[in-house]
């Protein structure tokens, strides 16, 4: 690096404005330096209430039995002492904060405009001094006008990032108002298998230049521990329109020998997983939207999640596994303020849905999908001091079916049926 490049970066370092709430030095021709972030602690409390106790009627796979005549499959929880409630508690958290290093560099006219581009994003725990290197989206990739960009590394899929975008003042991500604990689960509520929300390591993303608005990415993410039983890739895909006042998307993920739906039962006599035979199709279905104003926004996602396993194997001990389980999850959001106040709310539903069995007499018989709806309320307000900084407050009700556990609440796994009221002060900072 000569002389001058190096006062250029150096410079800029210390001349970074605040008004891009960002630190950047470096150009194109060295190359850039970017490093941002944004924390969000906050101190919570958390009450939880309504378990589901034994001898209530639930859907079918969380109750008992193995479905012979000698073991008939129950449409209740078994018989047993008094399931206990979570004790009310206190927490210091801070949700998905994070530190992050990015950079790009021109690779010359001659190559179109093309760039080399890169970044590396930790979450970070303050609250009890852990984190992990490159844990939230890192890749290293190329981007140009007309050929879009290309990404390989650790990133959110294309299901993710297209939809769902209430995101409540950008400090829902790994907090209890988060949508996606609801929309983007399945099943019982109670399994990352089963979850339409995460990133994908070890893959590879397209995403095609921008025509009038319009944007398309498709991601692959393959299994590089595949045997010949299990290949559990992902492909996640969508298209998006974005403009000033409108924003619409249409996007699906598919998870391959997931097995989401066994993975999130109670009765481990109706899963799959265990036969290296059985295989699974997962897929996730979503249109997102969102309508715009100067100090007013409205969101709405309409998702439909399928859980399928075939290739069961059936015995005279063993005559019934799962085989299908489907739902719909719905959300609406809205958020408005002026000045330095803004106020944000957001209904979120997951549908009780449908599902089935297979059968070693060969064919599917339904069963009860009773109590597997949950519902999800969420409010909030904050006060803002200037562009990097501002305070709020939150609170969320989580009401969960009997036979439901679904999950806002990060320190306790919940019991079925348990409902979750929680409230949260916090301060974020971004840089």
């Amino acid at each position: 690096m000569n002389r001058k490049a190096l006062a250029v970066a150096v410079g800029a370092l210390f001349a970074a404005p605040a008004a891009h709430a960002q630190i950047t030095f470096g150009n194109e021709q060295i190359g850039t330096l970017q490093i941002y972030g944004k924390l969000y602690p906050q101190f919570g409390w958390a009450s939880y209430a309504n378990s589901t106790q034994p001898g209530t009627a639930v859907a079918t796979y969380q109750g008992g039995g193995i479905g012979t005549a000698a073991s008939p499959l129950t449409n209740t929880i078994p018989a047993g002492p008094t399931i206990e409630e979570p004790l009310a508690r206190q927490t210091v958290n801070v949700g998905n904060s994070y530190i992050g290093f990015r950079g790009e560099r021109g690779l010359g006219n001659m190559m179109g405009g093309m760039k080399a581009i890169w970044q590396l994003e930790t979450q970070t725990n303050f609250d009890v001094g852990t984190g992990t290197w490159a844990s939230r989206d890192s890749f290293v990739g190329l981007t140009g006008p007309s050929m879009g960009t290309v990404r390989l590394g650790n990133m959110d899929t294309v299901y993710k990032s297209y939809g769902d975008t209430f995101q409540m003042f950008g400090i829902s991500s790994g907090n209890f108002t988060s949508a996606s604990n609801v929309l983007s689960q399945g099943v019982t509520g109670s399994s990352s298998q089963a979850r339409f929300h995460e990133r994908r390591t070890n893959s590879i993303m397209y995403e095609t230049p921008t025509f009038s608005g319009i944007t398309a990415g498709i991601m692959y993410g393959p299994d590089e521990a595949k045997t010949n039983s299990r290949n559990a890739a992902l492909w996640s895909y969508g298209i998006k329109y974005d403009s000033e006042r409108y924003y619409v998307s249409v996007h699906q993920e598919k998870h391959y020998d997931f097995f989401g739906m066994s993975n999130s039962i109670a009765n481990a006599n109706l899963r799959n997983n265990g036969s290296a035979a059985a295989r699974s199709t997962d897929t996730a279905t979503r249109l997102s939207a969102e309508f715009r104003l100067r100090q007013v926004r409205l969101t709405f996602d309409i998702a439909k999640l399928e859980y399928e396993e075939t290739n069961q194997v059936l015995t005279a001990a063993s005559p019934v596994k799962m085989a299908k389980y489907e739902h719909t999850n719905m959300a609406i959001g809205a958020e408005f303020g002026t000045g330095p106040w803004r106020f944000a709310g957001q209904y979120v539903v997951a549908g009780e849905g449908t599902c089935s069995f297979a059968t070693l007499a060969g064919n599917t018989s339904t069963c009860s999908a009773a109590g597997l709806q949950s519902k999800l309320w969420t409010l909030g307000t904050r006060y803002r001091f200037d562009r990097q900084t501002f305070v709020y407050a939150i609170y969320a009700h989580l009401d969960n079916g009997v036979s439901a556990a679904y999950n806002n609440s990060a320190p306790v796994a919940p019991n079925i049926g348990t409902d979750i009221d929680q409230f949260a002060l916090g301060i974020s900072y971004s840089f």
